[in-house]
């Protein structure tokens, strides 16, 4: 599915993830890595795997796309309890497997000491401009008047099945025409049913594919 932000050609892609193909740069948010580690260090029982499961899912995507680079747009970790030596490593070979430039911008999850500290091979920035669009972490933080991509609110929808019954799903969010709100990446991440103006858009993966959902269907 391709949309445009102004002049901006965005393709929204299966997965959770976008594509700018000027710069071919290949955009997601939220992937909280190091989530179910601390829930467990909580003494929560959640099983591991996740972690593993969303880098295979993202380097997928990489390998169909064939991006010259990676943005992810903040919340790469979830929190230091998270950060096991477990999902360091796996990181760290992640990154050598893939074999592109990675940058963040900084999430309000995120600490610059992590990637000084365990050596990542990663730029942060708290914002990044491509293709004429400010790629950001949190869409507060993107200008009224300008176009850009965020992360940060999990955006999700209902689906009025009935009067009392409602089916809650995950997507691209698209406000006034200027602002992306991606997905979490992250499949062990909830989504946050979002208040939608006539003006908004949103976007889901059916059956492999990003289809529109039309606004008389959605409720807040």
């Amino acid at each position: 599915m391709e949309i445009f932000l102004g002049p901006t050609k965005v393709e929204l892609l299966p997965g959770r993830a976008a594509f700018l193909n000027a710069s071919k740069s290949l955009i997601v948010a939220d992937l909280h890595l190091g989530k179910a580690a601390t829930f467990r260090e909580r003494g929560l029982a959640v099983p591991e795997g996740s972690n593993a499961s969303d880098l295979s899912r993202l380097k997928t995507i990489a390998d169909l796309k064939k991006p010259k680079q990676i943005v992810i747009a903040g919340d790469l970790f979830h929190s230091a309890d998270g950060l096991s030596s477990s999902t360091i490593e796996l990181f760290q070979k992640w990154l050598q497997m893939l074999e592109l430039p990675v940058i963040l911008t900084e999430g309000n999850h995120d600490r610059r000491s992590w990637f000084s500290r365990y050596r990542f091979p990663i730029d942060v920035t708290p914002q990044l401009k491509l293709d004429g669009l400010i790629v950001t972490h949190d869409p507060d933080d993107l200008p009224v008047s300008e176009y850009g991509i965020a992360g940060h609110l999990h955006p999700g929808i209902r689906i009025k099945e009935s009067a009392r019954q409602s089916l809650r799903i995950t997507g691209f969010m698209v406000r006034d025409s200027k602002h992306l709100i991606l997905p979490a990446f992250s499949q062990f991440t909830g989504t946050s049913p979002l208040k939608m103006s006539k003006k908004d858009q949103f976007f889901t993966e059916i059956n492999g594919v990003i289809s529109e959902i039309p606004s008389e269907l959605t409720q807040t």
